[in-house]
């Protein structure tokens, strides 16, 4: 059994970091490699061409405890999300980006939650109600990474220049209003049912309330940033990848109708998200080149999003046919992000 485990952790590992250094080679965040690189471990690919060998590598009896330590992963990745969020950054910028903050939740909330109630016949879970599938849908179209998105300013030197500093300030709001919208919608559905799973959300959402109230410079956020942070994200957080990766079959998005689909969401949130936030901070007084800069910014969903999915998915809020495609949705819309804000910065 500890053998099995040890396997599938190293292939899970080692995929994660080389699929993650093929895809920072190609100009995208390394986490949207790692995401990948458990998918191609999943049904996708290696389930589907080599199932001996994803049997071998990958047994079932190593399941419980590779979930075990994905959890873990989360809730401590959450945390150090926590301490990444500096309030005072918040704070000091808070009157001119409050209105686009919220611009850039309800616009794509509202499309989303538009958007379900028309997909609600075909694509909600048997027996769920209209109110919390339309709540989930739009929560999900509305998230925005901070951490990746703080990645990508960084790697670009923006993280101080007045877009950045913007940008990181409306993901944090955001952040912070989407997790509570989380959380409003699994309060909402808790039942006797769902309720360890309900316990383990919590655990995810205090991990990064906890992360946030620590201050932002102090020796324990100095620790964890920097010596904690390597250890979950080298070896915790790819479990996570690769359990997300098993959960997502492309095969379910087998019709042309399911990929038109799968188009009309990424559209949906791409316009949402990145229109809204445009639009909003255009009215603010940016040019129409910084508004569109902190769009695409803004549209850069991530991990974040994967977490909320598989929440959602353990809810039994959306078909694993949907998951997949909304997972999809969350690799598109992170992967046009560097591409675009590099044209608009040099122009």
């Amino acid at each position: 059994m500890l053998l099995s485990v040890l396997l599938a952790l190293a292939v899970i590992i080692v995929t994660a970091r080389i699929v993650g250094a093929i895809f920072s080679k190609l100009n995208q965040p390394a986490v949207i490699g790692e995401v990948v690189g458990g998918i191609l471990l999943g049904p996708s690919l290696l389930g589907h061409f080599a199932p001996e060998a994803q049997a071998f590598l990958l047994p079932a009896s190593a399941a419980p405890l590779l979930n075990v330590i994905a959890q873990i992963g989360v809730i401590l990745y959450m945390f150090l999300v926590g301490l990444e969020l500096d309030l005072g950054l918040v704070r000091s910028s808070v009157k001119r980006t409050v209105g686009i903050s919220i611009a850039s939740i309800v616009v794509p909330f509202a499309i989303g939650a538009g958007l379900a109630l028309l997909l609600f016949a075909s694509l909600s879970p048997p027996a769920m109600p209209v109110s919390s599938f339309v709540m989930f849908f739009g929560v999900s179209m509305a998230i925005t990474a901070f951490p990746v998105l703080a990645r990508i300013l960084e790697d670009r030197g923006l993280q101080k220049t007045p877009l950045g500093t913007m940008a990181l300030t409306c993901a944090a709001i955001d952040d912070a209003i989407a997790w509570c919208l989380l959380a409003l919608i699994i309060s909402v559905m808790q039942t006797p049912i769902n309720g360890l799973k309900f316990a383990a959300i919590h655990s995810i959402f205090g991990a990064f309330l906890i992360g946030a109230v620590i201050p932002h410079r102090s020796r324990v956020s100095s620790f964890m940033t920097g010596k904690v942070s390597g250890i979950v994200r080298v070896l915790l957080l790819p479990p996570f990848f690769a359990t997300s990766g098993l959960r997502t079959e492309i095969g379910l998005v087998e019709t042309a109708m399911d990929w038109a689909l799968c188009a009309v969401i990424i559209v949906a949130a791409t316009a949402g998200k990145w229109g809204g936030t445009a639009i909003a901070a255009r009215l603010a007084g940016l040019s129409w080149r910084d508004s569109s800069a902190l769009g695409i910014l803004m549209n850069t969903r991530g991990l974040v999003e994967l977490i909320v999915l598989n929440i959602g998915l353990d809810l039994g809020v959306i078909t694993p046919r949907l998951f997949t495609m909304l997972v999809i949705m969350a690799l598109v819309t992170t992967m046009m992000t560097t591409p675009v804000l590099t044209r608009l910065i040099k122009r």
